[in-house]
């Protein structure tokens, strides 16, 4: 089974970016995707893999994540 994490892109830096997981900052790739500063992103394994389009779902999976702790 895989795990995939949601995170908000807070930067860009050529084929890396900055990932917050709610208050914890970790580096990803984006050589799969074309993302934006700002999007929500699934990552796996050090690669941002999917591009989270609807903000209300996705708001509602982190703060599912949140009660979760």
């Amino acid at each position: 089974m895989c795990l995939a994490i949601p995170g908000k892109i807070i930067k860009i830096d050529g084929d890396t970016a900055t990932i917050d997981y709610d208050g914890i900052t970790k580096t990803a790739k984006i050589t799969l995707i074309t993302p934006k500063i700002g999007d929500h992103v699934l990552v796996h394994a050090g690669f941002a893999i999917e591009i989270l389009k609807n903000k209300e779902k996705t708001n509602k999976l982190l703060e599912n994540i949140n009660d979760n702790k």
